[in-house]
């Protein structure tokens, strides 16, 4: 019994001392896979190994160093000093990636802007009357005329008065697990529209005059309710199932904003956060991890835009 004491003992204190990271992309967050890192004492190597897949990597508790050096390709090499190694290691691309997703349509030459992943049926998000959450478009080649937006909902139960709007913003540089959005200008406004009783999935909005998308801008989107109708055509609130719903998609990026609500207060921040750059960061930094592709997700919407020559 006093050995196994003794053992388990031996196994905490060799942790305790031992050092674990994970090495993460600097704009994406997503976790790097197989980076060869070299540990030096002085200006002489002493360990070098590859990072582990998809969990913590643990130096040796028996290896003394004071440096640590980090290579990928497509990546800066990065080097660190021992007592900042503990947590995230980020690494920054060589080169810009340009991070929105571009689909030229099939029955003409327009751009489709936005992710088109699958729908997920079990997830949605009641739309509210005020602007509280959205998805961020950027545009990096030329200015666009926004044609028409599309959306995707779950069946409609009662007749949803609605307005579409997009806003000029920018994003902060990342803190941790923080990244939020600086609103410019509002661009665009579209009219009241309608949702009607028994509508479901995609809902394409032709807009009554052109909305231009400058060039190395980037937009947020967002749908706000105005007001439920009765069948008499009444205003009246339903019941919160009874309200209409944006369905959310598998999403790749980190283009999904909302304001949160604090655990213990029940408090709604005041700006709008990224939500799938904040998941990222939580798994890399406390479990070492990539999060499921479920967990992360994105508002359906898309934006069919046409190019200005």
């Amino acid at each position: 019994m006093k050995n196994i004491i003794l053992c388990i003992l031996l196994f905490y204190s060799l942790n305790l001392f031992s050092q674990k990271f994970a090495v993460v992309d600097i704009d994406t967050y997503d976790l790097i896979e197989s980076v060869t890192f070299n540990l030096y004492e002085g200006n002489k190597m002493v360990y070098t190994n590859l990072t582990e897949n998809n969990k913590a990597t643990i130096v040796p508790s028996d290896i003394k160093y004071d440096k640590a050096e980090f290579i990928k390709t497509d990546y800066k090499l990065h080097s660190i000093e021992t007592t900042n190694l503990n947590g995230a290691v980020f690494l920054t691309k060589e080169y810009i990636q340009l991070d929105d997703v571009v689909v030229y349509s099939k029955k003409s030459n327009n751009l489709i802007l936005g992710e088109s992943n699958r729908i997920v049926n079990s997830a949605s998000r009641y739309l509210l009357p005020e602007i509280s959450f959205g998805v961020i478009f950027k545009n990096y080649d030329t200015n666009l005329n926004i044609e028409n937006t599309v959306f995707y909902v779950d069946k409609i139960k009662h007749k949803t008065a609605y307005k579409i709007h997009y806003f000029e913003v920018e994003e902060s540089f990342p803190l941790d697990n923080l990244q939020t959005l600086k609103f410019n200008n509002e661009i665009y406004s579209s009219d009241t529209l309608y949702l009607n009783p028994m509508q479901k999935n995609r809902i394409e909005v032709e807009h009554k005059e052109k909305i231009l998308f400058k060039k190395n801008t980037t937009l947020f989107v967002s749908i706000e309710v105005l007001y439920y109708l009765n069948e008499n055509n009444i205003q009246f609130q339903p019941d919160n199932k009874l309200r209409s719903k944006l369905k959310l998609q598998l999403s790749n990026k980190n283009n999904y904003y909302a304001k949160t609500v604090d655990f213990y207060t029940s408090e709604k921040s005041v700006d709008f956060r990224n939500i799938n750059l904040m998941i990222k960061y939580d798994f890399a930094i406390d479990l070492f991890k990539t999060p499921h592709k479920t967990i992360l997700l994105t508002p359906a919407i898309l934006l069919n835009t046409t190019e200005i020559k």
